[in-house]
């Protein structure tokens, strides 16, 4: 059986005993059926809880730093050198992997089954361990910081803390991802090849897949970095102040577009409801997230090691071509909305704001690509970063806005959506295009005088952009006070997520659903396995 076959019906009955099987039992309940549960709604849910709330402390640290930075210099105006190096490399790290990461894991654990028609999630207790050790791992993780034990920490236990709590998330991360792919891979409903895979969950899988290959890197090098701090050889050169420069890839292009792939999935889902119409070249969409999530991978590119990496042609190349995938994206959404009767909802706009910042982004990445330029070390770098992860961010918030009735039952308040939407967007922008200006032409490669005006505009960029996360926040707690069921499908989707009530029962689907195209609801050809057999 090839990947782009349909599981067998066998493997898809099989999974209402998984799903039995990571559910409560029905005599269990309150905080013990949420720490024993494997049900991927209830896991979902307490990563997305978590993630926001490790978000606001994680763009609080960055508004800190920002705001620290205005005058041109690092460490003299609100923080001291050495914390203001803690800081900062808090703030970078938690807002990927205590925010980011898991906030798209949360959404996917949530949304994926339903969209792929399985009544759970692969390997329901390994999802579940990977949700606890992500939460107990960021909870080391922030108290190695809290004793002063970042990188290059003058806490010497604190900073073996930091390495082995680091490592511990990642990995977690990492089993998330598995069980992700795996679901797409195996647990289709009957008749959904691959390339009628949900493009969310096809997004997924694509990022999936490259977080399962570069994440494994990462925890290699902080391995070596604790082997080298625990025992004081300085065998690998992984010692002191050169901590954080040996993990800074993952943060950095081109390896940043591996967290930004779910962008055009959640896109690619949305437009074409919003457009009340059918995707367009739905094969050329697939083919260019794909090839977006590939041209993000950067676990080759140690700097430290090998400080020319950046500069040798194949970096240059895939940062070129990373505006291509962008480009065709949006030129099919472009025909899609025109083609169709498009209306406007707040996850649209979440979406286009997302997509648009994402474009400026691969433009920034193919400049910082170009030697001749010399923007690579320079706040340049900077800018083009925030614009990536922040414009994940904002298509990560709305897909919670997208899929609230799975996620918590209740819709979210449609004009409080595009308020946040429009928010985001200009925190975006604010938090990364003058930086990029400061980098390109300043006279310094880090702080220059004269920019105390683009720095001010960073900093009001981080505010706006916590801004947004908080006014989500307020939106999912105000819609968990409502009362009454929730509407099916409120969007009038395509997906089979549509058909679950809101929010799903335990095993998701009351039989197992059978589909004949890639928008099963826009042809009303779902069936159920009972209806094929009669």
């Amino acid at each position: 059986m090839t990947v782009t076959e349909t599981p067998p019906e066998a493997a898809q009955l099989s999974t209402g005993t998984e799903a039995a099987l990571g559910a409560p039992t029905a005599d269990v309940g309150g905080l013990a059926a949420i720490i024993g549960s494997g049900d991927h709604k209830v896991l979902g849910r307490l990563y997305i809880g978590f993630s926001l709330l490790f978000g606001l402390v994680a763009l609080a640290a960055g508004l800190l730093v920002s705001v620290d930075r205005i005058d041109g210099t690092f460490g003299n105006t609100i923080l001291t050198a050495d914390s203001w190096n803690q800081v900062w490399t808090f703030q970078s790290t938690a807002i990927v992997f205590l925010f980011l990461v898991p906030l798209l894991l949360g959404v996917a654990f949530t949304v994926v089954p339903l969209q792929v028609g399985s009544d759970t999630i692969a390997f329901p207790r390994a999802a579940a361990a990977s949700f606890w050790g992500w939460l107990m791992g960021s909870g080391a993780f922030i108290a190695a910081y809290a004793i002063n034990g970042g990188p290059g920490g003058g806490e010497a236990k604190g900073v073996g803390l930091w390495a082995v709590a680091f490592a511990m998330l990642l990995g977690a991360l990492l089993l998330g991802a598995v069980c992700v792919v795996t679901t797409v891979f195996t647990l289709r409903a009957e008749g959904m090849t691959l390339d009628r895979t949900p493009m969310f969950a096809w997004s997924m899988l694509a990022a999936g897949v490259m977080w399962i290959l570069t994440i494994p890197v990462l925890i290699g090098v902080l391995a070596l970095i604790y082997v080298d701090h625990r025992y004081g050889q300085k065998s690998f050169g992984f010692n002191g102040p050169q901590m954080f420069g040996r993990i800074s890839w993952s943060l950095r292009q081109p390896q940043v577009y591996a967290f930004a792939t779910p962008i055009l999935g959640l896109a690619a889902d949305v437009v074409p409801v919003a457009a009340r119409a059918r995707q367009g070249a739905r094969t050329v969409t697939m083919g260019a997230i794909g090839l977006f999530s590939v041209l993000g991978f950067g676990a080759f590119l140690q700097t430290t090691i090998y400080p020319r990496a950046t500069v040798q042609p194949v970096i240059i190349v895939m940062a070129v071509l990373a505006i291509l995938p962008v480009l065709v994206s949006l030129g099919g959404w472009a025909a899609t909305l025109k083609g169709g009767k498009p209306k406007v909802i707040s996850p649209l706009v979440f979406a286009l704001a997302a997509v648009l910042s994402l474009l400026l982004a691969t433009v920034l990445g193919a400049a910082l690509s170009i030697q001749r330029f010399d923007l690579q070390g320079t706040l340049f770098e900077l800018g083009h970063s925030n614009l990536t992860i922040f414009a994940t961010v904002t298509a990560a918030l709305g897909a919670l806005y997208y899929w609230a009735t799975k996620v918590n039952g209740r819709p979210l308040v449609p004009g409080l959506g595009l308020l946040t939407a429009v928010v985001l967007l200009l925190g975006t922008l604010l938090a990364s295009v003058p930086y990029a200006v400061s980098g390109a032409f300043g006279d310094g490669k880090d702080a220059t005088s004269g920019i105390e005006a683009l720095n001010a505009a960073a900093a009001a960029g981080y505010a706006l952009v916590l801004l947004g996360l908080l006014l989500t926040v307020v939106a999912l707690l105000g819609g968990l006070k409502g009362d009454g069921e929730a509407a099916a499908d409120p969007w009038e989707g395509h997906t089979l997520e549509w058909t679950t009530a809101s929010p799903p029962a335990t095993q998701n689907f009351p039989t197992v659903p059978v589909v004949h195209s890639a928008e099963p609801l826009l042809d009303e050809d779902v069936a159920t396995g009972q209806e094929a057999e009669a």
